[in-house]
């Protein structure tokens, strides 16, 4: 069971047990750690839903459409459109392989959610990454101001520019302010997880828009003295 109740069991220690059958071939009685530990981990979850509280959870498997896991049974899911910025796998084209390649990444790490959508009749849960930073985001997005100077990290680079997530938000440095001179690939500029310096340039409701190049100097203002 997930609480992994086995491990530290010793001879006269209690424990909650579910009963799964009342006489086996032996005449023992059935019992399931895992169902009891089941039971208790509905309770937690369905405390959460109702308060609105965040859980920490294990992604277990990815597909296009998300990450999944799995908790004594208990299926659930994260879709990609409940990734916070960070893990939100911005891909060129939306190439549904090189999606499922960004998602299979994260199998394996924690993640802080809520639960959107309960289902005990048939196991389920739809989590959210995004919705467990609303807060956080909130607060970052109204102390953010127009010139500020943020360190963030490259959470995607496509064709037309660089997004960088920093604080739960997540702003574009367009192709044209990646650099002073001529960019041909944004690529060229860093690559994902890298932590870098940019300046907002405009906030635009929870659109952010950032610079790279305006935190150096522009050549041409010398060139041209």
């Amino acid at each position: 069971d997930s609480t992994d109740t086995l491990k530290n069991l010793k001879i006269g220690d209690e424990v909650s047990t579910f009963v799964i059958d009342e006489e086996d071939n032996e005449g023992y009685v059935l019992l399931s750690l895992r169902k009891a530990s089941q039971e208790k981990t509905w309770k937690k979850f369905e405390d959460a839903f109702q308060k609105g509280e965040t859980i920490a959870v294990t992604a277990s498997e990815a597909n296009k459409g998300g990450l999944l896991l799995d908790i004594d049974g208990i299926k659930g899911f994260i879709p990609v459109s409940q990734l916070a910025p960070m893990h939100y796998p911005r891909v060129n084209g939306a190439d549904a392989n090189m999606i499922l390649n960004r998602l299979q990444v994260l199998v394996g790490l924690k993640f802080i959610v809520k639960i959107i959508n309960i289902d005990k009749e048939n196991g389920k849960l739809i989590l959210s990454e995004k919705a467990a930073m609303e807060e956080q985001r909130k607060v970052a997005l109204q102390s953010l101001k127009v010139g500020s100077k943020v360190k963030g990290k490259i959470s995607g680079i496509v064709k037309f520019g660089i997004f960088v997530a920093f604080d739960g938000l997540e702003g574009l440095v367009h192709i044209s302010e990646i650099a002073w001179g001529h960019v041909k690939d944004p690529a060229d500029y860093g690559k994902l997880g890298d932590m870098v310096d940019v300046l907002v340039i405009g906030i635009e409701g929870e659109k952010i828009s950032l610079s790279m190049k305006r935190l150096i100097e522009d050549p041409w203002l010398e060139a041209a003295k």
